[in-house]
């Protein structure tokens, strides 16, 4: 029989659940000045830092076009990038920060751009709470301390460190989350997958060998 030359405790180690972007979408959610939040994003948990760690903030945002209509405080805006992640020079998500910080633009210099905040999880919690990748629905409506929220305003400095006036915040709504690919394979799959045809392999050599 042939040596199976498959480091199998490392296959084993390896193994991970699957990757699995969820898209969000915005539903049903208001804003304190009369004016709605509308759109989507799509999260992946397991990429970037991995939200089973429990750091924070972790996993990565990508695909993002949301709008806010215009209210009596402020005037609507559309959020294509992700503070940190599509504009490095941004701190304004702080590592354990509870929130995510979306911006209309790419420029290093964001004071007096609008911003839009959003926290999936009540005061205290663990981000991103609800946003996982078996979808559901987290509620951001703001309505108590144990929900999540989302807030508006202007950046009061460059790295949109700090809000600026006016500011206004959901009184109602939730994000919907639905599965937006199939599984991707890990690293473990492949492995177990190289495991199986080198098995396979050692097997019809030895099948072989008893014929003969």
């Amino acid at each position: 029989m042939i040596p199976v030359r498959i480091p199998v405790t490392l296959c084993l180690l390896a193994i991970t659940a699957y990757a699995t972007p969820t898209k969000w979408v915005f539903s049903g959610v208001l804003l304190s000045d009369g004016a709605t939040i509308n759109g989507s994003f799509v999260f992946d948990p397991d990429a970037g830092v991995r939200c089973s760690t429990g750091a924070s903030p972790c996993g990565t945002y990508s695909s993002v076009n949301i709008t806010t209509t215009t209210g009596g405080s402020r005037t609507g805006a559309t959020y294509t990038r992700v503070c940190g992640t599509d504009v490095p020079s941004c701190s304004g998500v702080t590592p354990d920060s509870t929130a995510v910080l979306f911006l209309t633009s790419t420029a290093t210099n964001q004071s007096g751009l609008p911003a839009l905040a959003l926290f999936f999880t009540g005061a205290g919690g663990a981000p991103p709470a609800g946003l996982t990748n078996s979808g559901g629905s987290v509620d951001i409506s703001n309505s108590s301390l144990s929900v999540g929220a989302a807030q508006e305003a202007g950046c009061a400095d460059s790295a949109c460190a700090a809000p600026s006036a006016p500011s206004r915040t959901s009184t109602a709504g939730v994000v919907i989350g639905s599965i937006v690919s199939a599984p991707i394979p890990t690293l473990s799959d492949w492995c177990m997958a190289a495991l199986g045809i080198a098995l396979a392999a050692a097997g019809f050599v030895r099948l072989r060998r008893t014929a003969a």
